[in-house]
């Protein structure tokens, strides 16, 4: 045993906040994470930043075992690459330290294997990516791009080596299946997927303004058990992703999906909703109008996810809650907040947090 620096994180959020540390590259693989009663001890870098973490977590010294001396993902990679003629050590050096796996597609960042020298190499070696995905046990492999500028956010992933994007995830005791180089996932968005079903929403009627893949409606369905989602989604690809997943996951007699623009499909939907799930970034403002429009005429919860400055999460919580009175109040409901919820998601990047507003509106007829 070794005396080592460790966050402490609870065994439901371990996994989640490994992901993290790996992407900042302040786990400290040279130990083996340690599980004591229902927390889990990760072995951490000098200079981690508390704020980084958005769960419940501490740092202490624990003792840890040393890990094992199997070779990791990076460095098997690192090797077979570094056995093929032509490779030169300032290509070792540009190796992806990081990646994601989705299922058995590894998606490496958009500019992995495109420094000058790598196209020479991958035309000398034409099992290049083979090599890479063995490497890595995988059996594809994939190269991101940034997302398309478009309505429906595209993915725009470009597949190295294998024939199909479709992959199938598991979480929280749920499948969900998608065209990785058609839509877009977001595997860092695991504990707002996770909070969903916490939520006191059994037999509740759920709007997902953006429903995408089934992200939040899945985890509604089957574990908040929530009485119907009505799923509003633009991206045809999207859909029969989410109309596959809520086949695999038994729910489709619950779900109807939308399929159109949001600014047209929660209009149909008026009065309806017991809450309304608004999951979009930068910003879902501009459906926050028809939104509390398709809330019951008694009120009800929008979830507004939106990245905002980290100095400014006050301030814009006030701004929305005022902006949403405002329009019910222009839809002739005479609403009153009831209570509100900051659920801060994640860092999106320096000084901006992806973050949701949970707000929930009443009647002030039926509150008095």
């Amino acid at each position: 045993m070794v005396t080592k620096l460790c966050l402490l994180v609870p065994l439901t959020s371990g996994e989640a906040v490994r992901q993290i540390l790996l992407d900042q590259e302040l786990l400290d693989r040279a130990f083996t994470p340690r599980r004591i009663k229902g927390e889990l001890a990760l072995p951490v870098h000098e200079g981690l930043l508390p704020n980084m973490i958005d769960v419940q977590h501490r740092l202490e010294l624990m003792e840890v075992e040393p890990a094992p001396p199997a070779m990791d993902p990076h460095s098997r990679m690192y090797n077979a690459i570094a056995s093929l003629s032509g490779v030169n050590e300032a290509l070792l050096q540009s190796i992806p330290k990081k990646w994601e796996r989705l299922d058995d597609l590894i998606l490496f960042p958009k500019d992995a294997f495109q420094q000058l020298g790598w196209e020479s190499i991958v035309h000398q070696h034409q099992d290049f990516f083979s090599i890479v995905a063995q490497a890595l046990s995988a059996k594809r492999i994939g190269r991101q791009h940034p997302i398309a500028n478009d309505q429906m956010r595209s993915s725009q992933v470009e597949l190295l080596y294998g024939k199909s994007g479709w992959v199938e995830v598991k979480d929280n005791g749920l499948v969900y299946g998608f065209d990785a180089t058609k839509v877009m996932y977001s595997s860092g968005n695991v504990t707002e997927r996770h909070r969903m079903t916490t939520l006191q929403a059994e037999g509740d009627i759920v709007i997902d303004a953006y429903a995408g893949i089934g992200y939040y409606t899945m985890q509604l369905l089957v574990h908040a058990k929530v009485d119907h989602v009505h799923a509003c989604e633009i991206n045809p690809n999207s859909i029969h992703a989410l109309e596959w997943s809520a086949k695999k996951n038994h729910v489709q007699s619950r779900l109807t999906v939308h399929p159109g623009d949001n600014q047209v499909t929660l209009r149909e939907l008026k009065g309806t909703a017991d809450r309304v799930l608004l999951g979009y970034l930068p910003s879902s403002e501009a459906s926050w109008e028809p939104a509390i429009q398709s809330l019951k005429e008694t009120g009800g919860t929008l979830h507004i996810h939106m990245n905002v400055e980290e100095e400014r999460i006050d301030a814009w919580c006030e701004e929305t809650m005022h902006k949403c009175l405002q329009f019910a109040n222009n839809a002739d409901r005479q609403w009153e907040v009831v209570s509100h919820h900051l659920e801060k998601v994640k860092w999106y990047a320096p000084r901006i947090r992806h973050v949701v507003l949970d707000v929930s509106f009443s009647s002030i007829n039926s509150a008095s």
